[in-house]
C-alpha cells in the first residue's frame, strides 16, 4: 500500500501534518522481527480488527491513484471512522488522519513510527494528536478508558509482532 510519496532521507516533522497536541504516546518493543514485518502488520488496514479491541470491520477503498490510501473502520463506540494516509514511508513511518460523524477526537492525526535499535529489534511508536474530545460525556469517558483500551490493543498487537514492554503515556 502506498500513499503520499516520501523518502527516508527527507527530514520528518509531525508539525507538517498537525498542530494538535500529543495526547497519547505509546510504544511496543519488538525482537526477532524485521522492521518491515512490523510495518506490514501495523500498516495493513485489514489487520486492524485482529489487534484493536474496538475495531469490528475494515473496508479499504479501491485506490484510484498510487499515492492514495483511504479506508473506513467500523468501531464499537465510534461507529464508522474514515482514515486517510497522509504520509507513507515504509518501513520507517506513516501518518494518517481519522474523522467520522461519531468520532469524538477532533483534528485527529496519528504517527506510526518504527525504529530499529539492533538487527531485527526495535521500537514501534504510535502517537495520537488531536485538539479536543468533543462533548462533556465523551471527555469524561475517553480520558479514562482510551489509554487502557489502547494498552490492551497494543498487548494484542505485541503477540503479532513478537513484542513486549508495551507502554502508554496519556496527556488527556
Amino acid at each position: 500500500m502506498t500513499s503520499a510519496p516520501a523518502t527516508s532521507d527527507a527530514p520528518f516533522a509531525i508539525g507538517d501534518y498537525s498542530s494538535a497536541p500529543l495526547r497519547l504516546d505509546m510504544q511496543v518493543r519488538f525482537t526477532n522481527q524485521s522492521p518491515t514485518t512490523v510495518f506490514d502488520v501495523m500498516g495493513d488496514p485489514a489487520q486492524i480488527q485482529n489487534w484493536y479491541v474496538l475495531a469490528k470491520d475494515t473496508v479499504v477503498d479501491e485506490q484510484t491513484a498510487e499515492d492514495e490510501l483511504q479506508f473506513e473502520v467500523d468501531f464499537i463506540l465510534f461507529g464508522k471512522v474514515r482514515e486517510e494516509v497522509m504520509l507513507w514511508d515504509p518501513p520507517q513511518r506513516y501518518v494518517y488522519r481519522a474523522f467520522g460523524e461519531h468520532f469524538p477526537f477532533k483534528n485527529y492525526v496519528a504517527l506510526i513510527e518504527i525504529e530499529e535499535t539492533a538487527p531485527n529489534t526495535g521500537i514501534l511508536r504510535w502517537q495520537q494528536y488531536f485538539t479536543e474530545i468533543e462533548g462533556e460525556d465523551n471527555q469524561r469517558l475517553h480520558s479514562v478508558i482510551l489509554p487502557h483500551l489502547n494498552e490492551v490493543s497494543l498487548q494484542r498487537l505485541a503477540t503479532l509482532i513478537n513484542g513486549s514492554d508495551v507502554s502508554v503515556v496519556s496527556h488527556l
